[in-house]
């Protein structure tokens, strides 16, 4: 069997032609040598009885971290072979060169734009990508990813039925918030005596063990988005606050454009937990192109955008998978404002998508 087409501009693969591609890819010396792809089609895998350290080296305030046994881990392995292109650069450079001549901080502003049109072969560029910023709404991505890979191995009893369109779709906290629930075993309440919150920290550290046990390097997951209403909480009390550390230096969330963009690119070739949840995770995320004060705003009827983004008051981000539907062109472009600036521009995401995507034209006409 062949390649049997596309899911929403993602790739549908069958089983047989992927052994003989591993089998190929094994003695040839591609892309596929090294096991590459073997490990990002691995299903993911339950920590054994004894914790497993695993190396962090992107946040010096947190030099290791041990899994927890019992506790699920994301199954791609490693990172995507992306090559640098000084084409995409140039098109990244032309967008934060507009963003300046805006007046918008720069400091604030991370990118990455990745060609996937050859999915086997991406191509990268950025600005300050590795930069680590509050992801608002997109978080939820991740907590989407993680959520379905519990359900399919099993290890969540939600209770009653969770509504993940509405938290992807209308960015619903309320739906989030049962989703970290269900995942982690936690709910929100009072305060908690410092053992129990040890343990219940712990139990919300899932969320973080998941992708930094699969790669990831470090990335904070585990605090939930306010205003909950079903819980009548504008913003986090009790042990949501406890989690926080407060209120005066607060601990939040944090992803970096890099990351967002990489588990995009393993949605978007359905390596994410597995080909069929993939493709329901590209469902949940593909949205009209004329979302307004967003990346895909203003688009072509011939663009199809998946993503989720993210706006706080002092935020405005967003992550999305661009296919034409002539099939000849994909590219993941993820972007984050993180001040109140950006988050006061309605402007300044679909401007960047247009460059985005004129630039993509070029490339692939």
């Amino acid at each position: 069997m062949d390649v049997i087409g596309r899911k929403h501009g993602g790739w549908k693969w069958s089983w047989p032609w992927l052994g003989l591609l591993l089998s190929i890819g094994a003695g040839s010396g591609g892309f596929l040598a090294g096991g590459w792809l073997a490990l990002r089609w691995g299903q993911p895998t339950l920590i054994p009885t004894d914790p497993t350290p695993t190396a962090n080296t992107s946040n010096p305030l947190e030099p290791s971290t041990v899994i927890p046994p019992g506790q699920l881990i994301y199954n791609v392995r490693t990172a995507p072979p992306t090559t640098y292109n000084p084409q995409l650069q140039a098109t990244v450079n032309q967008m934060v060169d507009w963003v300046q001549q805006q007046g918008l901080p720069l400091p604030a502003l991370s990118i990455t734009l990745m060609d996937v049109t050859q999915p086997d072969r991406p191509q990268i560029a950025g600005y300050q990508q590795q930069e680590f910023r509050y992801p608002a709404s997109v978080v939820k991505l991740f907590w989407l990813t993680t959520f379905l890979a519990y359900q399919q191995a099993g290890l969540i009893s939600p209770k009653g039925q969770i509504d993940l369109r509405a938290m992807m779709q209308q960015s619903s906290n309320d739906a989030a918030s049962a989703v970290v629930d269900a995942i982690t075993g936690t709910e929100s309440g009072a305060e908690l005596s410092p053992a129990l919150l040890a343990q219940w920290r712990q139990d919300r550290e899932r969320l973080n063990h998941f992708f930094r046990g699969a790669g990831y390097g470090y990335l904070n997951l585990k605090h939930k988005n306010f205003p909950i209403y079903s819980l009548g909480q504008e913003e986090p009390q009790g042990r949501e606050l406890q989690l926080r550390g407060g209120v005066a230096q607060p601990s939040r969330n944090q992803l970096t454009t890099w990351q967002t963009a990489r588990l995009l690119y393993e949605i978007y070739t359905l390596q994410a937990v597995s080909p069929r949840v993939s493709q329901e995770i590209q469902t949940l995320i593909e949205r009209p192109a004329d979302l307004a004060g967003f990346l895909g705003a203003n688009l072509p009827p011939d663009a199809t955008v998946m993503g989720k983004e993210g706006q706080t008051s002092t935020t405005r981000h967003d992550g999305v998978i661009i296919t034409r539907t002539d099939g000849r062109l994909a590219y993941i472009l993820v972007v984050f404002g993180d001040d109140p600036a950006y988050s006061a521009d309605d402007q300044f995401l679909p401007a960047l998508s247009r460059l985005s995507w004129q630039a993509m034209n070029r490339f692939h006409p």
